[in-house]
């Protein structure tokens, strides 16, 4: 209580502390864009309240020699309650005439008798602000009048005699507010705790002391204070207003004390209260002292109404639209997956329905001023900004449905429905249980809001079942459906490992020169973001500019190469595959007539090997199988591939002349085998072999490169296990059988530690090969 009392003059608003004051107004420096706030001045009024608010005031500065008045400013919530009193006091500021006003909000205070205290001791502020004495006098005796009708009198008198009251002595307004009236400055938050530490240790002397210096009358008759305070405000210049706002949003039993204090003193003179409410929520909290009618008793505190003019939802949705455009107009573009029909269909048919008033717009525009940063690198969104939009407009107006949709990943995203799936009556019931979140109100704009940004999920609804050919298109525009965005859009980053709009662009841009490329592509590489960058090329082929194709297709080689090492982390979709299927694709992209001869001059250049063998066996009709014949399609020509042959098998001898620079290839059997069909037989790679194998460190470095890793389920097993793995043919067609097992013989596994567990594992595997062990059950 203390601390609230010392903050009192900080958290309220008034007016003309001195006759020299002005009210400085400031505009939020957003101009209102990303603020659930009121406006605060008549340059951000966009409804034309002007002339209402200045009807207002011209009524609120007529003095009351008699009695004052109570008003209200009745409205909705989020209706502009608050902006109406802040266009009405920047009126009132304004006037020559105009009234001295104070901006009292009683949420900010604890319980009811702390907000009847604050409001006396406001007013009693205002009153005394002009430091001449017969404004003192006015404050002095409006303090002592609400101290009497806030019970504070008797516990200060008490307090010399008891050492059990000493607590709510210290703790009550009159502490401040007595010494206040006798005319000391209010000290500061140091020096009232000096003073109550004092206090505490001579509380007998408390009561005789506040008697004393404080003329502690609280024993007079409360009608004798009253007159006392009638004749000082009579003397007034000016009424003083006094705005109460948020009313509404105290306890029913907050509500309750404060208007029974308002209409007890609703007659005093040149004192006017203003009350700001929603009428349904006070006119409740009367109900259990006006026997159900608590409309009535207001009624008999209210003598007038100002109801807020009503605002068309067509002028609401008119404002989001300008606030937005100003906000976010700028990225409604292509590459950030805008599309003017569908934002039309999402805008009317999802987002307008959820506007009912203002409130409600600037909190949706809050929220997207405040995320919208955090899908942002410079001008490029990494999500598509009419999902974003709609999504944002979910998690302001539906946060249960939000934070749902990010569990059910796997039902929204629909990756596992296949032809045939067994799930779909369980799908479908798990789409319709999302819809249960909502209200039933809302079900229906719900359900459009879920088939627009989840596609795949549409059929659960009875709409469409898309094919898998639309994928690519969600993937080009960063639709929320697909597995590689979703997570941006809750996660609020871009998930570790994966590459960004922002860096994709870079890279992209990079293309253009030779240095550029090879530093990006150094960067990503530092990063560990070359397989998030092969997979957005496989996906996005079509971004890549074909006019850059000398630099981007040997850069592509590069980036392939150094995959190779991970073609066996998943057969069907590792960053290998991903790699040359982009450049194969890539390629293809080029025009006809220059793509062989960029594609020699890559291999050339880069002497990716691995990478280029792909790319020969793909066009090379030897290759062919016979029931591909229709489908066949080479990227290049005969002649081409002839020719990446004769050079692909030049830099294979080369390479094998220096015998340590062949064994580290990553995939070195693949192109021992592409060695020996591109050169008519086995012979040159096996002579190679047999060189390499004489020595113990050649044999066991060979044996770690032979060995891969195979994957297998057990009955039971919720995850595979993975096994080392040698291929039978592959050793007898390099190497031989015999021979191999008498070299892993003669060799001590632990001298190479770094290849131990592979020379174990092929001796367990020549054993078995040479019937000296039971047969594993992975040699198939």
């Amino acid at each position: 209580m203390i601390g609230s009392l010392l903050h009192l003059r900080t958290w309220s608003v008034y007016r003309r502390a001195s006759p020299s004051a002005k009210t400085v107004r400031t505009e939020r420096p957003d101009g209102g864009i990303g603020a659930d706030a009121p406006i605060q001045t008549a340059s951000e009024d966009r409804l034309r309240r002007g002339d209402f608010a200045n009807r207002i005031a011209g009524v609120l500065s007529e003095r009351s020699l008699h009695e004052g008045r109570v008003f209200a400013i009745r409205g909705e919530w989020g209706f502009g309650k608050s902006s109406l009193k802040n266009l009405i006091t920047e009126q009132l500021d304004a006037r020559s005439d105009g009234a001295d006003w104070l901006d009292f909000n009683p949420w900010q205070w604890g319980n009811a008798d702390a907000i009847s205290r604050a409001l006396f001791g406001q007013i009693a502020d205002l009153l005394g602000s002009k430091h001449s004495d017969k404004a003192f006098a006015r404050a002095e005796a409006l303090r002592h009048y609400g101290a009497i009708l806030t019970g504070v009198g008797a516990p200060l008198k008490a307090a010399g005699g008891s050492n059990s009251l000493i607590s709510a002595v210290l703790t009550n307004a009159s502490v401040i507010a007595i010494a206040s009236a006798i005319g000391f400055d209010l000290p500061t938050a140091a020096k009232v705790a000096t003073v109550l530490a004092i206090l505490s240790v001579g509380t007998p002397l408390l009561g005789r002391v506040l008697s004393y210096f404080g003329h502690d009358r609280s024993g007079e008759p409360l009608d004798k204070v009253r007159k006392e305070l009638e004749v000082h405000l009579r003397e007034l210049d000016r009424p003083l207003v006094a705005f109460i706002d948020d009313i509404d949003r105290l306890e029913p039993e907050q509500i309750r004390m404060l208007l029974r204090q308002i209409k007890a003193n609703a007659n005093l003179p040149n004192i006017v209260f203003v009350l700001l409410f929603q009428p349904s929520i006070v006119e409740r909290a009367l109900d259990p002292v006006a026997n159900g009618d608590g409309r009535a008793f207001l009624e008999k505190i209210v003598q007038a109404s100002f109801d807020l003019p009503a605002v068309p939802v067509s002028i609401v949705h008119r404002i989001f639209e300008e606030e937005l455009s100003e906000l976010a107009g700028l990225h409604a573009i292509e590459a950030n997956g805008f599309s003017r029909t569908r934002w039309g269909n999402t805008f009317v048919g999802c987002i307008q329905p959820m506007l009912r008033n203002m409130r409600d717009a600037r909190r949706l525009i809050s929220s997207i001023a405040i995320h919208m940063p955090l899908h942002m690198a410079g001008d490029m969104f990494e999500v598509n900004i009419v999902d974003f939009l709609l999504l944002e407009t979910l998690r302001v107006f539906e946060p249960g449905l939000h934070a749902a949709l990010f569990r059910e990943r796997d039902l929204v995203l629909q990756e596992q429905r296949l032809s045939g799936y067994s799930s779909m009556d369980a799908d479908r019931a798990a789409a319709e249980r999302l819809l249960e979140i909502v209200s039933k109100e809302r079900r229906a704009i719900i359900q459009d809001a879920l088939k627009d940004l989840f596609p795949p999920l549409e059929w659960a609804y009875g709409g469409t079942s898309y094919a898998d050919g639309f994928h690519s298109g969600w993937l080009t525009t960063k639709r929320v459906c697909t597995a590689r965005y979703f997570p941006r859009y809750f996660e609020l980053q871009t998930p570790a490992g994966e590459i960004s709009e922002h860096r994709f662009a870079t890279f992209i841009n990079a293309t253009a020169t030779k240095e550029g490329l090879a530093a990006a592509i150094a960067d990503l590489q530092a990063d560990d973001l070359l397989p998030s960058l092969v997979a957005r090329l496989d996906e996005s082929v079509d971004q890549l500019p074909v006019e850059n194709a000398a630099v981007l297709l040997p850069g592509l080689f590069l980036i392939a190469q150094k995959l190779v090492g991970l073609r066996d982390l998943n057969p069907f979709n590792s960053p290998w595959l991903s790699a040359w299927r982009a450049t194969s694709w890539f390629l293809k992209r080029i025009p006809e007539n220059e793509r062989g001869d960029l594609a020699f001059e890559a291999l050339r250049q880069t002497e990716a090997l691995s990478i280029a063998a792909i790319l020969i066996h793909l066009s090379d009709p030897a290759d062919r199988q016979e029931d591909d014949e229709d489908d066949f399609e080479s990227a290049l020509h005969l002649g081409t591939v002839e020719a990446m042959k004769g050079e692909w098998l030049r830099l294979m001898r080369s390479r094998a002349a220096d015998g340590d620079t062949l064994i580290s290839e990553p995939d070195l059997v693949p192109l021992l085998y592409r060695w020996g069909k591109y050169a008519g037989s086995l012979d040159a790679p096996r002579e190679w072999m047999m060189k390499t194998v004489k020595t113990d460190k050649g044999f066991a470095a060979i044996v770690t490169r032979m060995m891969g890793r195979v994957a297998s389920h057990s009955s039971g097993d919720r995850v595979s296990t993975s096994h080392n793995k040698f291929d039978k043919s592959t050793i007898e067609d390099f190497i031989g059988i015999e021979l191999a097992k008498t070299r892993c013989d003669a060799i001590n596994p632990t001298e190479f530690p770094e290849h131990e567990e592979a020379l174990r594992t092929l001796h367990i595997s020549l054993e078995m090969w040479l019937g000296l062990r039971g047969r594993d059950p992975l040699d198939f």
